[in-house]
């Protein structure tokens, strides 16, 4: 039906204009005009109008198409703009985890104090995820930075894991047997506990927390360039929306 718009309104157009052609020319006499002459105006008057009719009509649906489109083309940039953005806080807020998880480390100053001392707590949220394949759908021309940042979640995860395995050392196995041989409650040299404790928990104590600290380090360091890499990649694909920053707590 569409398709045929502009001829249906040009002909409209064209009836219009031929009742009104005819209702003023009741006012002039019949005599001045030959008879055989008003059947040639009336068909010059109905191709006439039926053309500046149909070419009227056809901007006019080009107009409503371009506006329809425009506005297609502004929802679709929105909503690429509001993934991206999602990516971009789902990595502020893994940056947020780490800094959270480098903040306790650091609590403690010796790898001695670390592996003995640090009690077993989560004190952030690691449910945040980019979803690589979402993102991947609107950075199509930037497949570096895809393959960067789906290796940074990789590593983001696996930090998590250190985390949570240094934990269930430190819960399941070091705490109890430490409880056992009476050093729990009270600070002890590292050779009294290398003396005390079977040598595969000792050693575990120590190579649980370095792992940890080395994952937070390089996790940290990666997490922060991809940030800025995506951020600058948005504002590059889509300049006329803005996109969150990295936090100072998170730089």
């Amino acid at each position: 039906m569409k398709n045929y718009l502009p001829e249906f309104l040009g002909v409209l157009f064209a009836l219009l204009l031929i009742n009104a052609w005819y209702l003023s020319g009741i006012a002039i006499e019949q005599g001045v005009v030959p008879i055989y002459y008003e059947h040639i105006i009336r068909a010059l008057t109905v191709a006439g109008s039926a053309g500046f009719g149909a070419t009227l009509a056809f901007k006019f649906n080009n107009r409503l198409e371009g506006i329809k489109n425009e506005r297609i083309d502004l929802k679709e940039k929105a909503q690429n703009a509001a993934i991206l953005n999602k990516a971009l806080l789902n990595i502020a807020m893994q940056l947020n985890t780490i800094g959270n998880m480098k903040k306790k480390l650091y609590k403690y100053n010796t790898i001695h104090d670390k592996a003995f001392s640090m009690n077993a707590e989560k004190n952030f949220n690691d449910n945040a995820i980019v979803d690589i394949n979402e993102i991947a759908l609107i950075l199509t021309s930037k497949p570096q930075l895809l393959l960067e940042i789906n290796n940074e979640q990789d590593g983001y995860i696996q930090t998590i894991e250190s985390f949570k395995i240094r934990n269930e050392h430190y819960l399941n196995i070091l705490q109890p047997k430490m409880f056992e041989l009476g050093l729990l409650d009270r600070k002890a040299t590292i050779g009294e506990y290398e003396d005390a404790l079977p040598p595969p928990i000792f050693k575990a104590a120590y190579q649980s927390v370095e792992v940890l600290e080395t994952n937070i380090l390089e996790t940290e360091k990666g997490l922060k360039v991809i940030f800025q890499s995506l951020r600058d990649a948005c504002k590059e694909i889509l300049p006329e929306h803005k996109f969150i920053a990295q936090t100072e707590h998170s730089k």
